[in-house]
């Protein structure tokens, strides 16, 4: 199982890959992307969410209304 401090970390490292191969105002979906945008949407299932402003301070996730 995964804590919330390693679902952070990881997510952030994802998220940080991500933004190095986008292009400003272009939008192109490459494989590495697209496996890092599942593998963070998988982290944030083992999430146990902790909402602050409305989005999880460990995963980013939206809170649901």
């Amino acid at each position: 199982m995964y804590n919330q401090d390693y679902i952070k970390e990881k997510i952030d490292e994802n998220n940080k890959i991500i933004e190095s191969l986008m292009t400003p105002n272009q939008f192109t979906l490459n494989n590495t992307i697209a496996k890092l945008l599942k593998e963070n949407s998988d982290l944030q299932k083992h999430c146990k969410h902790q909402f602050d402003n409305g989005y999880c301070i460990y995963c980013y996730k939206e809170k649901e209304e």
